[in-house]
């Protein structure tokens, strides 16, 4: 039997202080339907070996803190990491044909499209050889009334390292600026790291809420808040198309909630939400650990991939009604991880357009 959603949500901080330490291959804790009503759903990297006395301690019902909570375990073969991808300039330039037509330079800019920190790029001394790309996820209006693109920090501001006021966003992107300029970086919510080891019950975990950041666009430049007008749904039965729903307001994720994402690399994917209020950590960015909390998880019901390496910052968006829920940031093959829009548009003072 499952427990009413409240008594979960307040044994959640106990549980996942837990199940992280009692099983070294958790990677994420999050609150998802069991039997009609709510229970633990606890995702494990299958990857990982344990001592088998470490993999037996993950039965709930030898923890006083989650008894009474049913526990469901989900194994992945991969660790949750940021989803950027490191492209050579041949498949993330624009004058390379791709299948996914996000990756190709589009006007007027719409929601989905590949994304460019140039200058961060320089930085790194990427270019010309490689260069980070992402998604942009939808526009949104910032505190000043300036039009902006949303999207991860890690894609808008290469992971803390971004100058406000300064980096240049291309879309598609490449080794030199010229008409691909958008955009230019405006604020971030700055990641916080965590130590190497770190668990919830050690107190030494840092939780981010969110990984999100915005680039207000040039006047020159004109966009729409939908997808490209090839993203459209046939009938089967008719053969006539429809659009796909354009992204418009803000909702809280539910499990159980039909969803879907446009991103550079898989395109269009439909998903499911299976879990909320969800910790998810050690998130693997470079060289460095972050860990979340109060998101919440997506998968594909029928087995497939929901998202990809250079996913990253796709608006989640609810399929019956266009309403953003959140922005993907992170997943291992399986299981992608999004923070909930309201919370991202209110630490970075903007509203959606």
């Amino acid at each position: 039997m499952g427990v009413a959603y409240g008594q979960a949500e307040r044994s959640l901080d106990d549980a996942v202080a837990v199940l992280f330490a009692s099983d070294l291959r958790v990677r994420s804790v999050g609150i998802g339907s069991h039997a009609g009503q709510y229970g633990y759903r606890v995702v494990r990297n299958a990857a990982i070996p344990v001592p088998m006395a470490a993999a037996a301690a993950a039965d709930s019902s030898s923890h006083p803190s989650v008894i009474n909570i049913p526990v469901t375990y989900a194994d992945a073969y991969a660790e949750p990491r940021s989803l950027v991808r490191l492209p050579s300039t041949g498949p993330g330039s624009p004058g390379v044909s791709s299948m996914v037509p996000e990756q190709r330079r589009q006007r007027p800019l719409v929601c989905g499209l590949q994304l460019q920190n140039f200058d961060d790029d320089t930085r790194q001394g990427l270019l010309p050889q490689q260069m980070f790309v992402g998604t942009l996820g939808c526009f949104v209006v910032t505190g000043g009334g300036k039009n902006a693109i949303l999207s991860n920090n890690h894609v808008v501001a290469g992971e803390n390292r971004g100058l406000r006021g300064a980096d240049q966003i291309l879309q598609a992107g490449g080794v030199t600026v010229g008409a691909d300029l958008v955009a230019t970086l405006t604020d971030f919510i700055a990641l916080v790291t965590s130590p190497a080891g770190g668990l919830p019950a050690l107190g030494n975990v840092h939780f981010n809420d969110i990984d999100a950041g915005i680039a207000e666009l040039s006047a020159s430049i004109s966009f729409n808040q939908r997808y490209l007008a090839t993203r459209a749904i046939t009938d089967p039965t008719t053969g006539i198309a429809t659009p796909l729903t354009a992204p418009s307001g803000t909702a809280t994720a539910a499990v159980g909630d039909r969803v879907f994402k446009v991103g550079r690399t898989t395109g269009l994917t439909y998903g499911e939400v299976i879990d909320i209020t969800t910790v998810v950590g050690p998130v693997q960015y470079g060289p460095r650990t972050c860990w979340f909390r109060r998101c919440f998880t997506v998968i594909d019901p029928r087995g497939g991939q929901f998202s990809d390496l250079g996913d990253s910052g796709s608006a989640i968006v609810k399929e019956s009604t266009g309403e953003v829920l959140g922005l993907l940031f992170a997943g291992n093959g399986v299981d992608s991880y999004a923070c909930p829009i309201d919370t991202v548009l209110s630490a970075l003072s903007c509203s959606m357009v």
